[in-house]
């Protein structure tokens, strides 16, 4: 006989902790000041980094559970694009925010991440995930948008 397997709510409410105590702890840490411009944009980029990681290590996670919670498919695209966010970050030190930004819109239809200020509604949109699993990673994309918004 199998034990019992464990729920998966206290596993995403600890990452969902972890995050947030993630983001918590590098908010108190200021950029150094005696950094050139260059070296502040690349402070920043390794933050946001950071967070995307844990965007990108949630759906793993979720998908590592019995049953699944995120498809393996769905876990590919969020993958494929944490890569392609990483490249475009390390191409354009400088100006990657609203890239990012169009691209976490265009992958979840996040309301944060949509290209008008925010009276106006966002503009219609089809999440690339399952609608079902883009509520699950929701709060990480949120992160990650708190985070972006920061650095600006």
């Amino acid at each position: 006989m199998r034990p019992p397997r464990p729920s998966v709510v206290p596993i995403l409410a600890l990452l969902v902790a972890l995050a947030f105590f993630a983001v918590w702890a590098s908010g108190c840490a200021p950029t150094p000041k005696p950094l050139s411009p260059a070296a502040t944009a690349a402070f920043h980029a390794t933050r946001v980094v950071a967070v995307l990681d844990v965007f990108r290590d949630a759906a793993i996670a979720a998908n590592s559970v019995t049953p699944p919670i995120v498809t393996t498919a769905s876990t590919r695209e969020v993958v494929l694009w944490h890569k392609t966010a990483l490249k475009t970050i390390a191409a354009v030190p400088t100006g990657w925010q609203a890239t990012v930004k169009a691209g976490l819109f265009e992958f979840t239809c996040h309301p944060m991440a949509a290209p008008l200020p925010p009276p106006a509604p966002p503009p219609p949109c089809t999440p690339r995930l399952k609608p079902g699993e883009v509520e699950k990673l929701i709060p990480y994309v949120g992160l990650a948008l708190v985070v972006i918004n920061e650095v600006q």
